[in-house]
């Protein structure tokens, strides 16, 4: 009796393990079946790769075509760092002009809200082909190289746009700024006087980080306040950013390339973040060699430059070369600039009785 129940219990389970594919070869091992063609496939398919690169000969030489991958070494930031001056060393003793290591910056008088009255937010482009912006571009001590590395250098915090609520990182600055080139480059063991350029050459991409000598343009953003305490009507810049070309190139309706450039911002700074830097940069003084200014006496002090109005605050918060009325018309768009500078000096003036 025993002898037959174990009988049936065994033939049992052979039935129940046959219907679920655990023994005889299927179940888990029905799985691993199917892969085992694959796997054979798959050398079969390198091998039969193997032979057509073998038979192509002096095709398979040809070094491939690949886009290399953008690699930027941590920055970090440097905000608790003290500011460094950026000029040559003196080469005659100036007894007259305080060191440049030992600059600092005046600050602005305080001022309560309060006693402003009248407020106005203009953004200005200072172009540097200007003659009376020449000195910006002095090869002793160039704004544009100071500016630039406060930005990518993580020395002050930069940001996105003009809000300034959004950090932008030096790592970020340096991914935005950088193009992909590509060069032909000849093949490796071909002679360059028998060199066909179809077949002897390959397409070779690479990283170019953008140069801060291609900057020729800064926009500045400013407040023009009226302080009705001190009775005096006076601008206050906000933020600066860097403008750097980019050139674009199109295919024309006639198969010919045409290259048109734009114009990117590729960080913003607050300008009282960088005063202490630029108290300790100094600027060539077209008037008196023998006092020397440092370039925040220049920009913020004296306010030593030439520009533009290319905005101000409006509903529609535009440029006035983007709205419709100037967006074919450089010259009015100028002419509307000059129409608000001389808005505010009449406001200004106006608030005087002779």
């Amino acid at each position: 009796m025993n002898r037959l129940v174990l009988l049936t219990m065994a033939l049992v389970s052979s039935n129940i393990a046959s219907a679920q594919g655990w023994g005889g070869g299927g179940g888990w091992g029905s799985e691993e079946t199917p892969a085992t063609p694959a796997k054979g496939g798959a050398k079969g398919g390198s091998k039969g790769a193997g032979d057509a690169a073998s038979s192509s000969g002096d095709a398979a030489a040809a070094p491939q075509t690949s886009v290399p991958d953008l690699k930027i070494e941590s920055i970090g930031t440097h905000y608790d760092d003290s500011a460094k001056a950026h000029y040559e060393p003196e080469y005659v003793n100036q007894d007259t002009n305080l060191g440049l290591n030992q600059g600092q910056f005046i600050p602005r008088p305080y001022l309560r809200q309060a006693d402003v009255k009248y407020r106005k937010r203009v953004w200005r482009v200072i172009d540097l082909r200007q003659k009376l912006n020449k000195n910006w571009t002095w090869p002793r001590s160039p704004i544009t190289q100071v500016f630039w590395e406060l930005g990518t250098k993580g020395l002050v915090r930069a940001y996105a746009n003009d809000s300034f609520r959004r950090i932008i990182t030096p790592e970020e600055i340096l991914k935005n700024t950088s193009n992909l080139e590509k060069s032909r480059i000849i093949n490796a063991g071909v002679e360059p006087e028998s060199a066909d350029p179809v077949d002897d050459y390959h397409d070779t991409f690479f990283w170019v980080t953008f140069n801060w000598e291609k900057i020729l343009r800064f926009e500045i953003v400013e407040d023009w306040v009226f302080d009705y305490k001190h009775g005096e009507m006076k601008p206050i810049i906000i933020g600066i950013a860097p403008v750097r070309p980019i050139e674009i190139s199109v295919t024309g309706p006639d198969g010919q390339p045409i290259t048109s450039t734009t114009f990117d911002k590729p960080f913003w700074l607050k300008m009282d973040d960088c005063r202490p830097t630029l108290a300790k940069s100094q600027v060539f003084n077209r008037f008196n060699d023998a006092m020397r200014l440092n370039w925040d006496q220049h920009i913020n002090g004296h306010r030593m430059f030439d520009s533009y109005i290319v905005k101000m605050t409006d509903w529609d918060d535009r440029y006035i070369n983007s709205k419709p009325e100037f967006k074919e018309d450089n010259v009015a768009a100028l002419l509307e600039a000059e129409k608000i500078k001389n808005d505010m000096f009449i406001f200004e003036h106006d608030l005087w009785e002779y």
